[in-house]
């Protein structure tokens, strides 16, 4: 069986955050014989590793949100971010260049700073591939599909993908652990990426289960975990934070998004919120800075601190209403 082979792209983008890419390639876009990709220490396979505030101070981003959306419209094999996330890598199959909408994606990826272009070298994958480890998180066993199951651990397989959460980054582990102190009873998992919270759950008896993400290639890659996984949450694409949106009611909810979003999202369980929705009886709101831990507590009166977790930046709250 012939293996496909690869090309690899380093975009470094030169334009301000969320400036718009022109229409042509630049002249002085690079084809490199550049060597194959050494990856940060920073184990976090989900792309999403270099988040930085954006210029309200609530919300997060990646250092180019504009670029990554123009590489993920690509539906590249895989993608990372390098530098601290100045540098932004992805593949593509050799020959998908030649696509009309693929050569075209790469012209608009051009106008955001220097790409270099390089074929991969046979082999690159299985280097790539031991890169991203397995995480044991309390009772999950967090893996990417290449590695074997452990018996003695419930098993989360998440393909490394165009979606957040592998289990790398330090909200999704902090999500992973506080949901362990939790009784089972209804989910809801907003932010739901990869889907990965939406299986422990299900692996750790929560029942049902429902993810929302308003990414819609997110909710299309975490249906693809669940099939391997053969668990069967419910995937919904939406913007839970929107008053209009009818969020199911769950006796647990997980929101794993950012300050700003987090606030509408309080909105929601005011008493002059939306008219049937009522609040979860325990709360775990991630994707914090720790900075951030008083005013997302404020945005919540109903609800009192129960325990948190941190590494020193990220910040997840376990929240229980009260009585």
């Amino acid at each position: 069986m012939k293996h496909p082979q690869y090309t690899r792209y380093a975009l470094r983008p030169e334009l301000p955050t969320g400036a718009q890419p022109v229409a042509e390639w630049p002249p002085d876009t690079a084809v490199t014989g550049a060597a194959p990709v050494r990856p940060e220490a920073f184990d976090d396979w989900s792309g999403a590793a270099a988040y930085v505030p954006t210029p309200d101070g609530q919300e997060l981003d990646y250092n180019h949100p504009a670029a990554v959306a123009a590489i993920l419209a690509l539906q590249p094999a895989g993608w990372q971010e390098e530098d601290g996330g100045r540098t932004l890598v992805f593949w593509l199959e050799d020959g998908a260049e030649a696509r009309p909408e693929v050569a075209a994606g790469l012209r608009r990826l051009g106008g955001f700073g220097r790409l270099e272009v390089a074929r991969e070298r046979p082999g690159w994958e299985d280097a790539w591939r031991r890169f991203h480890k397995p995480h044991v998180i309390g009772r999950l066993y967090v893996r990417p599909p290449w590695y074997p199951v452990r018996d003695d651990l419930l098993d989360i397989a998440v393909e490394a993908g165009l979606a957040f959460g592998t289990g790398g980054h330090a909200s999704t582990r902090e999500c992973l652990e506080l949901i362990q102190t939790i009784e089972p009873a209804s989910l809801l998992d907003l932010g739901s990426g990869s889907g990965v919270v939406s299986f422990a759950a299900l692996r750790l008896g929560f029942a049902p289960v429902t993810g929302i993400d308003i990414d819609p290639v997110a909710v299309h890659a975490a249906a693809g975990n669940a099939a391997m996984n053969g668990l069967a949450p419910t995937f919904l694409v939406g913007d839970a934070t929107d008053p209009a949106y009818p969020l199911p009611e769950a006796e647990v909810v997980v929101a794993n998004i950012a300050l700003r979003p987090i606030l509408r999202l309080a909105e929601r369980w005011r008493p002059a919120g939306r008219a049937g929705t009522a609040p979860p009886a325990e709360l775990l709101l991630s994707g914090l800075l720790v900075e951030q831990a008083e005013e997302a507590l404020a945005a919540f009166p109903a609800f009192s601190e129960t325990t948190r977790a941190d590494d020193g930046t990220w910040l997840t709250l376990h929240l229980t209403r009260r009585a």
